[in-house]
C-alpha cells in the first residue's frame, strides 16, 4: 500500500475512543475506488469500514486515461455528496486500487488500460479529492489483503491469492501481511515465461502466461478458432462441443496448474484462495487441487475467495481505513509530545 503522507485527514477514528471524539466526526467517511478492467466500483463506509452507498460506471478503457478520470470523479463526487447528504460528515481518505504497479509518473504493468503507463494516479487524485488522504495499491494486492484480514486466508501463516479474470496475478500473504516485493511487484505471474520457443517476453511488449491461459486469452483464441467474438464463460461452455475448444482449454488449464505449483513450491503456502471471473468455473479448482497433490511435496487446501469480484474493493475500503487510524495515531502522538513539551 502506498500513502499520501503529505495530508493526513482529520476526523472521526476507527475505535470508538476517545481520539475518536477529540479528533471528528463520527460521521465522516472514507471512500473505495476499484479502476476494473470493464467496471470501476466504488463505495463509500464509515472510518471503521461499514458500507454506506456503493456505484458502478463502466470502465470504457479505450477512451484513454483522461477521460476515464474525469468519469469517475464525475460518478465520485455524486456520490460523497449522497454520502454527506443521507449520513453527514466529510470525506477523509480515498483509496484506489487498479491493475499494475503504481508508481509517481505513471501505472506499469498495466498493458489493457491504454494511457496508464503516464498517468500520475496519486497525484491526480489528490488533485481531484482536495483535502482528502490519498493510498494507491494493485487491485489483487488489494484483493489478497481483503482475503487475509476477513475473507479465505483469514489466520493463515502463509497463503495465496490467485486472480484468474480478465487478466492473471497473485498475491502471497505471509503471516498477515501482503508481499510486496523490491518494486511493489511480487506476484506478476502474467509476465511468467512458458518456455516455448514463440513467446514475447516482458521487454518486447509480452505478457507471456497472461496470453495463454487468462480469461482474455482464452477468449482470443477461442475465438480466433471460431472466427468471432467469444466470451470465455461461453469457450468453457463451446469445449463440451467442439474438441478443438476442448483441447485448447486443457492444454491452458494444464499450464497454469504447473505454474501455479511450482509457484507453491517456492512458497510452501497453506492454503490457496481463488477470485476472479474464472473461479466460478466449476473445473478449475479441482484441477488445481488435482496438480498440487501430485507435483507439491505438502499440498496446500485450494479454496474459492470469499469475496469473488468483490475482493479488490473491499480491499480499498481496508486500506483507506489503515490509513486513517495511522494518520490518527500520528495526530494523536503529536499532540502527546506538545504537551509534554509544554
Amino acid at each position: 500500500m502506498q500513502q499520501d503522507d503529505s495530508k493526513y485527514p482529520y476526523g472521526g477514528g476507527s475505535d470508538g475512543d476517545g481520539a475518536n471524539r477529540k479528533y471528528g466526526n463520527e460521521t465522516d467517511f472514507v471512500l473505495a475506488v476499484d479502476f476494473g478492467g470493464t467496471k470501476i466500483a466504488m463505495s463509500t463506509a464509515t472510518t471503521n469500514g461499514v458500507r454506506l452507498i456503493e456505484t458502478e460506471i463502466p470502465t470504457h478503457a479505450a477512451q484513454g486515461a483522461t477521460r476515464v478520470m474525469e468519469r469517475m470523479f464525475d460518478a465520485a463526487q455524486a456520490l460523497i455528496a449522497q454520502t454527506t447528504a443521507r449520513h453527514g460528515g466529510a470525506l477523509r481518505v480515498v483509496a484506489a486500487v487498479t491493475p499494475g504497479i503504481v508508481e509517481p509518473d505513471g501505472v506499469r504493468l498495466a498493458p489493457n488500460n491504454p494511457g496508464w503507463d503516464t498517468l500520475p494516479l496519486a497525484q491526480t487524485l489528490r488533485a481531484g479529492f482536495d483535502g482528502a488522504s490519498v493510498v494507491v495499491e494493485t487491485d489483487v494486492k488489494a484483493a489478497a489483503l481483503a482475503e487475509s484480514r476477513c475473507g479465505a486466508l483469514m489466520g493463515v501463516e502463509c497463503g495465496l491469492y490467485l486472480n484468474l479474470g480478465t487478466g492473471l496475478a497473485s498475491a502471497a500473504v505471509i503471516d498477515g501481511k501482503v508481499l510486496r516485493g523490491a518494486h511493489g511487484a511480487a506476484g506478476e505471474i502474467g509476465y511468467q515465461l512458458r518456455g516455448v520457443a514463440d513467446e514475447i517476453p516482458f521487454a518486447d511488449g509480452g505478457t507471456p502466461l497472461e496470453q495463454f491461459v487468462s480469461g482474455s486469452a482464452l477468449s482470443n483464441r477461442v475465438g480466433a478458432l471460431l472466427g468471432r467474438p467469444v466470451s470465455a464463460r461461453e469457450a468453457f461452455v463451446l469445449a463440451g462441443a467442439d474438441a478443438r475448444i476442448a483441447t485448447l482449454i486443457d492444454d491452458a488449464l494444464y499450464r497454469l496448474a504447473v505454474h501455479v505449483a511450482n509457484i507453491t513450491l517456492t512458497l510452501d503456502p497453506s492454503r490457496i484462495a481463488v477470485g476472479g471471473g474464472m473461479a466460478r468455473v466449476p473445473r478449475i479448482l479441482p484441477e488445481l487441487a488435482a496438480m498440487l497433490a501430485r507435483a507439491v511435496p505438502y499440498p496446500p487446501e485450494v479454496v474459492p475467495a470469499v469475496f469473488e469480484h468483490g475482493a479488490a474493493l473491499q480491499g480499498a475500503i481496508l486500506c483507506a481505513v489503515d490509513a486513517w487510524t495511522a494518520a490518527q495515531r500520528v495526530q494523536l502522538s503529536d499532540e502527546v509530545r506538545a504537551a509534554t513539551a509544554v
